[in-house]
């Protein structure tokens, strides 16, 4: 199962992505719309997934990740748009993704570079799920995909969807160091949304939600 899943099973109905809509509200002639979820935090919020080496942005600014050996995040390079705000929330949703990676498969979230890019109530629920998941005695350990980035840009926050692909990423046991491999299977794919907020120049997820076995997302 997907890690992203694991942060938003008891919380997402089985219809699909239907709590938080690319945009709510009214245009006030910016051409920038309200992003639902934002003001308050989001609402339903989850985790995300590992990931490779220092920043999978790319930008020399970005906190340095050292992860573990044999965990890798790989994203989709045509997924940047052109525009420079959107491409600045992009870049910062990559480096959450490698910061979940790097929780996820050292089992603690409790790092400055987890808290920088995870707050609210996205904050909260990281830090309980990965926390959950190394009390099970496992930790994250492959290749973690994400592609299909779309990314909206509204007056105070941003949304953030996309695809996974969990199909090469596995639990590893902590006392073992034994890798269970499962079968291939539709729920290796989820497809997710992340709600972010710029604050002290960095984009942030306050708040998460996706389906777990979206076949939309299968490759």
């Amino acid at each position: 199962m997907s890690l992203f899943m694991r942060g938003v099973i008891a919380t997402v109905a089985v219809s699909g992505l239907v709590l938080l809509s690319a945009c709510g509200g009214g245009d006030d002639g910016s051409g920038k719309r309200d992003i639902e979820g934002a003001k308050d935090g989001g609402g339903k919020p989850a985790s995300a997934s590992p990931s490779a080496s220092a920043s999978a942005s790319g930008d020399p600014g970005a906190p340095k990740l050292d992860l573990p050996e044999g965990v890798h995040v790989v994203l989709d390079g045509d997924d940047m748009t052109g525009d420079p705000e959107k491409d600045e929330v992009l870049r910062d949703h990559a480096d959450a993704v490698n910061a979940m990676a790097l929780a996820y498969s050292t089992g603690k979230p409790d790092v400055p570079v987890v808290h920088t890019y995870f707050q609210d109530d996205a904050g909260k629920q990281v830090q309980s799920r990965v926390k959950e998941y190394r009390a099970e005695g496992k930790l994250g350990t492959g290749t973690y995909r994400y592609y299909d980035r779309r990314v909206t840009v509204g007056k105070e926050a941003a949304a953030v969807t996309f695809c996974e692909s969990q199909r090469d990423a596995f639990a590893k046991m902590v006392d073992t160091g034994k890798v269970v491999h499962t079968r291939p299977s539709k729920s290796d794919f989820t497809s997710g949304k992340a709600i972010m907020e710029k604050r002290g120049g960095t984009w942030v997820v306050i708040s998460m939600a996706g389906k777990g076995g979206d076949e939309e997302c299968a490759r």
